[in-house]
Formats: structure tokens, sequence, C-alpha cells
């Protein structure tokens, strides 16, 4: 693997480009969710019974979509929005998060319920079914409106099987809906468990299904913004770096869609800007911090390559190294044929050109898009989840043992 060296990472003390580090943390929920206003709507229609205080009812949603797409922060921010409504009108709202990865037993989820509805009334020596049935006497005596959201559902299910399950689905079973005012939000990263799921439970659980998809790289990047303004300090980092990330990560550009990798990326190059003392964040931050994440180009993938591919490689390491997200195709051609000349070497016409790019394209050392500039389009070339700095340094050396000490000194 490609990695930094102790010494590359010269600490000088200045002001740091955060302004509240802790807008980009995973337990933060803005107080806004850019893309995801259609899931919301929905959560409001489905619970419009607590968001406008009518009567009892008790329904059920099933949040579903990959790591990162935002279920659990949309979750939370509909609970601070329900929180919000009913204190105006004067009412106590209770929100009840439990993560299933964690609290992975009918007594461990309804003692966490408990603890967050009474956390007086003692819980120890009860067994499950008394657990549930003291939560529903409290929210019929209490009679304030309560979500309880339970995250990772799947882990549950593994753990404690799909009987469990039915006991929290079928909760007011003797009761009356009318008595309580209670809705129960179940997160899931999959549907597959499902349908491993008796006809009865799965009925019951997918009433409601809200579907989270993963992000664009154009929906990451109003993300990033945002985050952007809440985290860090004005000018303290460009939307090019910030372009860099959404990119990589957009699942319409081959990445995973997961709005938490992003603002992990974007948290890791604002330290490593602070521990280089600059007061800004650069593209190749991104590249750095990225690399923390994924894992690195190997030394021995880059000693794969062709002369031509390295010289390549080389070119647009150096235009990147300027502290720019992507090359234009025209300034590397340009930049390419001088750094032929200074290692001694012929260099490829238009059309063995691109196909050296593509071609490192696909091996993973280059990403490429192709944008509207005036009447006409341009490819941009740039690099994935490495440093252009560091990747120069490497390709150096072995365009030396290559081809000997030509170009050592450019």
């Amino acid at each position: 693997m490609l990695y930094m060296n102790e010494g590359d990472l010269s600490f000088v003390p200045s002001k740091s480009v955060f302004k509240d580090e802790r807008a980009l943390s995973f337990e933060y929920v803005p107080p806004s969710l850019p893309h995801r206003e259609k899931q919301l709507k929905m959560l409001m229609n489905f619970f419009r019974y607590i968001a406008e205080g009518e009567g009892g009812l008790y329904q059920k949603a099933l949040l579903i979509g990959d790591v990162g797409t935002g279920k659990t922060a949309t979750s939370k921010l509909f609970g601070s929005i329900l929180e919000e409504l009913c204190r105006k009108r004067g009412e106590d709202f209770k929100f009840v998060y439990v993560n299933c990865y964690r609290e992975r037993t009918l007594f461990l989820i309804g003692q966490r319920i408990m603890e967050a509805l009474a956390p007086s009334l003692p819980t120890r020596g009860l067994s499950p079914q008394e657990l549930l049935r003291m939560v529903v006497s409290l929210l019929k005596e209490k009679r304030f409106p309560t979500i309880i959201v339970l995250d990772e559902v799947h882990y549950f299910v593994k753990t404690a099987g799909q009987d469990a399950l039915y006991n929290l689905l079928r909760i007011l079973e003797g009761y009356y809906e009318s008595e309580v005012r209670l809705g129960m939000l179940f997160i899931s990263r999959s549907k597959n468990f499902i349908y491993e799921l008796d006809d009865v439970v799965r009925s019951s659980l997918t009433r409601n299904i809200i579907d989270f998809v993963p992000y664009t790289s154009h929906q990451l990047m109003t993300i990033l913004q945002e985050r952007v303004k809440l985290a860090f300090k004005e000018g303290a980092i460009s939307s090019e770096a910030l372009e860099v990330i959404a990119d990589n990560v957009g699942v319409d550009r081959g990445g995973r869609g997961d709005a938490r990798l992003a603002i992990e990326i974007l948290w890791r190059a604002g330290k490593i800007a602070d521990m280089r003392g600059r007061g800004e964040v650069t593209p190749d931050d991104v590249r750095e911090a990225s690399s923390f994440i994924h894992p690195a180009i190997r030394i021995e993938d880059l000693k794969s390559l062709l002369v031509d591919e390295k010289v390549a490689l080389l070119t647009i390491a150096k235009e990147l190294k300027r502290g720019i997200a992507y090359t234009r195709m025209g300034a590397f051609k340009d930049r390419y044929r001088s750094e032929c000349e200074l290692w001694g070497l012929r260099a490829k016409k238009h059309t063995q050109l691109w196909k050296i790019i593509k071609n490192l394209e696909r091996m993973g050392f280059v990403t490429t898009k192709t944008v509207s500039i005036g009447r006409g389009r341009t490819t941009l070339i740039g690099l994935p989840s490495i440093p252009a700095f560091l990747l120069e340094k490497e390709i150096s050396k072995l365009l030396i043992e290559d081809i000997g000490g030509k170009g050592v000194e450019h």
C-alpha cells in the first residue's frame, strides 16, 4: 500500500478549519435533510394522528435502505419535528430510539423503552412480556404520544426470532388502540430478512414501507455543502474539494451513495488540513482522507503498469498537485507531451493516449467524467483515493528504475 510517512505530517499550531466538528459526527441530526423530504412527508402522513393531536391509534412503518442513505437521521429528525408540534400543544412527546445491534433481545428492548418512558420504575426481575405490559399501561395512563424506533431490526430478528418481533408488532393486543397514541418505526438495511418471516408477521411489518435509495453525486454535493456551513469556517473548504468526495462516493459514479462515508471523508480531510496548519482543505486532503478509509493503491499495482501508463499517471498527479479536483483532457495532453520530453520518451498520439487513460480508469487508478464547457464538451480526469503528491513521488521512483535517471530533476 501507499502510506504517508509520519514525518510528512508536520503539525504547525494554527487556527482550525472547523467551526463545530460535532456537525460531522454520526450522531448529529441536522435541522434539514436534503433529498429526504419525500420520506419525511410519508412519515408525517402515516403518523398524522400524532402530528395533529388526534385520537389514539397504533401505526407502524418499515424504513429500508443501504448504510448511509439517511434512514436513522430521517427518523430522528421526524421525532424532533413531532416533539416541537406536541410542545406547541402543551403535550409531552416521547421519542424512544433503540439500536437492535446492541439490544438484541426482547427483554433488553423492553427495558430500554421503560428507561425512556419511566426511568424511576424498576425493571429487574421482570419477564419481557411483563415489561411490554408495563409499557402499554404507561402509555394508556399518561396518554403521551410516543414513537419507538427499532434500528437494525434484522439483528433483533436473527437473535431473538420472529416470535419476539411478533410480540412487539402486536404490543397492543388485548387493548383498545384508541386508548394510546403509539407509533413504531422499524429500520433495516435490506428487505431480505422479511422473506423469512411468517405471512402474519410479514403482513403486519410491511404495511407501510419507505424506501431510501443511495445518493447520487449531485445529491451528496448538496448534503456536503449543508454540512460545511454547519461545521467549517467560511472559506475553509473549496467546492472542488467537495466535488472530489461527491464524485467518489456518488452511486451514479460507481460509489456506494453513502452519505455517512462522504461526511467521514469530509471530517478526515479537515483533520489533515489542521495537522498541516494550512487553514484550508484541498482536493489532495480529500484524496488522502479517502485513502485512510479505502485500501490505497498498492506499489505492486503501480509496478505492473507499462512505462507509457506510468508517465500518463505521473502527468495527472502533477496537474492535480496544483490544488485542483480535475484536469481537463486538453491541459493534460499539453503537460503529458512536456513530461515525455523530460523522460526522453516519444509522446503517444491522441487515440493511443485516450486508450491509456481508459485503461487506467478500468484499473481504478483514475476517474473520468464528461462535462459541458461553453458550447462543447470535454473530459475531466481525476484521482480516486490517493494524494497527488504521494502518487507523483512513487511513480517518479518507478520510472527512474525503468528508464534510468532521466527526468529526475524535473
